[in-house]
């Protein structure tokens, strides 16, 4: 199975390609605009490295969401359109479940993680995950929350990682207490395909004609994000 994965909803343009088990490539630039320039040139030098043409892909995993509104359009546009032209399937990866698998992979010690983005006008979007075996999966369902009720909801353990884009501010609040990194490195299109082609061998595919991304705030239930 060989699957392409963008990820575009932060700051991060990053294209990745699963193949044999294994997310084996990965290309990505961090900067602010480029999405549209940069993305179909990504996908160029991975599928190039690879030695592979679009045609042998089984199918394109899309990161949905929540993120930034331009970003998330241009990925899932530009993942439609190569479904379209290719006739494969599309698969909608979550955008903090691919953020929470790739801090997992990368802190091995950590048993609890909480993704939480700025979503404007002192809101964030925030999703608790725990580690259960060798896996990050939710604890609570997609939330928009206000930062305290965030920041009442960690448990001031070290095994707590915080994936955030605000990683200055969030420090000056929790200190110490709690792991805070920076989420951009975690923004990866490898960890798009690895968990694209989870759903893609369980028959999880998307209707492309139907699929939007999770950028509205009025989408998401407003409730407090489970403690980590």
């Amino acid at each position: 199975m060989i699957i392409l994965g963008l990820e575009t909803s932060t700051a991060v343009c990053s294209v990745g390609l699963y193949r044999t088990g294994v997310a084996e490539l990965e290309q990505s630039i961090q900067e602010s605009h480029i999405h549209s320039e940069k993305l179909l040139t990504l996908v160029q030098q991975v599928t190039g490295t690879a030695g592979i043409t679009l045609h042998q892909l089984d199918a394109i995993a899309v990161s949905i969401g929540p993120g930034s509104f331009t970003g998330l359009r241009i990925g899932l546009s530009t993942a439609k359109g190569m479904a379209f032209a290719l006739d494969k399937p599309l698969v909608a990866v979550p955008t903090f479940d691919a953020i929470a698998e790739s801090g997992r992979q990368w802190h091995t010690a950590v048993k609890s993680l909480v993704v939480l983005v700025d979503a404007k006008k002192d809101e964030w979007f925030a999703r608790a995950y725990r580690i259960v075996d060798g896996a990050a999966e939710a604890a609570g369902r997609l939330a928009i929350s206000d930062l305290g009720a965030v920041v009442r909801s960690l448990t001031n353990e070290s095994s707590t990682l915080v994936l955030t884009d605000k990683v200055s501010e969030l420090r000056k609040i929790v200190g110490e207490a709690v792991q805070v990194e920076d989420v951009h490195p975690y923004c990866r299109g490898s960890v798009v395909a690895a968990l694209g082609a989870k759903k893609a061998a369980a028959g999880e595919f998307a209707g492309a004609a139907a699929l939007e991304p999770l950028y509205l705030k009025d989408f998401l239930v407003r409730t407090l994000p489970a403690s980590a």
